[in-house]
């Protein structure tokens, strides 16, 4: 299995509703800390999460959370 590192953005929508943004990956856990905290200054709120993952097989463990700035949904 292989770690990943995504950043998920989120804005207000229609009707002042939480949107999700389109998640981007990283290669390493610092650079996903980084765009986490540069996301912040603009966005409604980012988390970025890591997880361990074996895309052939689509095994996916629980991902743990690295960063959480903002207004962002309940997970």
């Amino acid at each position: 299995m292989e770690t990943i590192y995504v950043v998920q953005g989120f804005k207000t929508g229609k009707r002042g509703r939480t949107e999700a943004m389109t998640p981007l990956s990283f290669k390493t856990e610092s650079e996903a800390r980084r765009r986490a905290v540069k996301m912040g200054e603009t966005c409604l709120g980012v988390i970025a999460f890591a997880q361990a993952a074996n895309p052939e097989t689509g095994d996916y463990a629980d991902p743990i959370m690295l960063e959480s700035i903002g207004n962002v949904p309940e997970m």
